[in-house]
């Protein structure tokens, strides 16, 4: 299983944004939903080993997280708006998270108030990864490919200090993607690209 926990702390944890302008009036929730696209989908299909959750930090309804899991998530599209409308009808569901934990709001979509505590709650016995620059190469990390994992990046803004604390209690190794910086959601794809290399090698007989 492969998790990607992506940090949005000034993106909208409700509906309140337009389908037009979502750069402007989400808090940047665009970037979280490009690294969910990243993640979950490859050209006309979805990864049905990928678990995503957005964590939203901005706007009176916060924290909350959204979590997507390819596993039994339907009518994924691919482009921006479909996944904005998505966003935003999630947000807007009145189900009850009051009690904690994350409550269905659709097949493989799911919604939790709160925020870190919340995910790393949820992913069980993963062996956690924090995406840094300048941080070890993940390509020189043995045996990432058989383990239940699970990758921590920011948004454009990167960790706040408590994030970071709260991954560092934990433990977590920071693995980089390259020499040169990118955007959040190609660090994703560059994680899915290694993971997919790994298993192909892992099931080509010899």
């Amino acid at each position: 299983m492969r998790r990607f926990v992506v940090i949005c702390p000034e993106a909208t944890a409700s509906d309140d944004f337009l389908l037009d302008d979502l750069p402007g009036t989400s808090g940047r929730l665009d970037v979280g939903l490009r690294c969910m696209r990243a993640a979950l989908l490859f050209s006309h299909g979805i990864r049905r080993d990928v678990v995503v959750y957005v964590v939203l930090g901005g706007g009176p309804r916060a924290p909350r997280v959204v979590r997507v899991s390819g596993a039994a998530a339907r009518f994924v599209r691919p482009d921006e708006r479909s996944l904005a409308l998505l966003a935003k009808k999630v947000l807007a569901s009145r189900v009850d998270t009051a009690a904690g934990g994350f409550v269905d709001v659709r097949p493989g979509v799911a919604l939790a108030s709160g925020g870190l505590e919340q995910v790393i709650a949820d992913l069980g016995g993963a062996t956690a990864y924090v995406l840094e620059e300048s941080a070890p190469d993940i390509r020189d990390v043995a045996d990432l490919e058989s383990r239940d994992v699970a990758f921590f990046l920011g948004d454009h803004l990167g960790f706040d200090d408590a994030t970071r604390a709260h991954l560092g209690a934990m433990g977590v190794s920071a693995v980089g993607v390259g020499p040169v910086s990118v955007h959040a959601e190609d660090a994703v794809a560059i994680v899915s690209n290694e993971l997919d290399r790994r298993d192909a090698r892992r099931h080509t007989p010899r």
